[in-house]
């Protein structure tokens, strides 16, 4: 039984993406969208950490809020913390859950998943190497349709996106005129009037 090429499931505002440990480039552009989409703040949590009431708030080494002093707003940041957990929670399968299941915060989450599947930096650095050398390479190939052709070659474009190496459209366009077919290349016709 093949992989299915795309996550099965379709879209939903209130359920997010499905992970079960394949195609982690596109479900983790899916999972962002998401989580911003819940709530502009939520993606901070999930980047900068869970939100922590304190005295004075522009100080991180102020003193922490009690819970009975915290503010209506205080509540639904700290509330953010929860969702962003869940919704990362609910996305993952057994598997992946498994992975993270000591994790106390959605940043550690996302942290542990993030470094599963894409590496440590250094990996992540060697993933760019290797990507670089599948788009300077990437040629279309016998039998394959454009859609075909344009499909793996999104998947590149895409995952070196993820990794943090984007490419132009210019840059894009040009690789795809230059892995055309010799057949498909424009050629030069000559009038009856050109011939001599």
């Amino acid at each position: 039984m093949s992989k299915a090429k795309y996550i099965v499931e379709g879209g939903s505002s209130n359920r997010p993406p499905f992970f079960d440990g394949s195609d982690y480039y596109f479900w983790k552009n899916k999972i962002q969208l998401f989580l911003k989409s819940q709530d502009t703040r939520m993606w901070r949590i999930i980047t900068d950490g869970d939100f922590t009431p304190r005295v004075d708030q522009n100080d991180s080494n102020s003193a922490l809020k009690k819970e009975v002093d915290w503010t209506a707003d205080d509540k639904a940041k700290v509330l953010l913390n929860s969702k962003a957990q869940l919704f990362l929670s609910c996305a993952l399968s057994r598997e992946e859950s498994e992975r993270v299941d000591e994790c106390t915060t959605a940043k550690e989450v996302w942290d542990t998943l993030q470094t599963h599947h894409e590496g440590t930096r250094h990996v992540k650095e060697n993933g760019i190497d290797i990507g670089i050398r599948k788009f300077e390479l990437f040629e279309m190939q016998e039998g394959e349709t454009i859609d075909e052709m344009y499909s793996r070659f999104t998947t590149i474009v895409n995952e070196m996106r993820s990794l943090g190496k984007a490419y132009t459209v210019q840059e894009r366009v040009r690789k795809i005129m230059r892995c055309r077919p010799i057949i498909w290349r424009p050629m030069v016709t000559f009038g009856n009037d050109d011939q001599a």
